[in-house]
């Protein structure tokens, strides 16, 4: 019985997801200037080597998860002077997916924004 129920409630959710538009398995990509393209890296460090892409801001790229280095909780422990800088050397990274590319970016360039199906 519970185990019908957790179908019941996963489908549910699901439907309600798919009507609201929500698509977490997309980032839109948002550069800092509309004349930049997303630049990929082969691991989740700033000086990794560089993949080069055609997306630009508005592109849909496919969300194949993030992390980062502090937890959130271990980030609020820290006093404010120092939180802002722990928080810059330790971003959320992104593994993104567009076209045949595959790589990390910061999750600062991309938003958590459903993309449309004919983007």
């Amino acid at each position: 019985m519970k185990k019908v129920l957790l179908v019941f409630l996963a489908l549910g959710l699901s439907l309600f997801a798919q009507s609201e538009g929500i698509t977490p398995r997309q980032f839109k990509v948002e550069m800092s200037k509309n004349c930049e393209v997303m630049m990929l890296r082969e691991k989740p460090e700033r000086k990794a080597k560089k993949i080069f892409t055609s997306a630009s801001t508005g592109d849909c790229v496919e969300n194949m998860g993030c992390i980062r280095n502090i937890t959130q909780k271990e980030l609020d422990s820290i006093e404010k002077k120092k939180r802002y800088y722990v928080a810059w050397e330790n971003p959320v990274w992104c593994k993104v997916a567009y076209g045949n590319k595959k790589g990390w970016i910061e999750q600062q360039y991309v938003k958590n924004e459903p993309c449309k199906e004919n983007e």
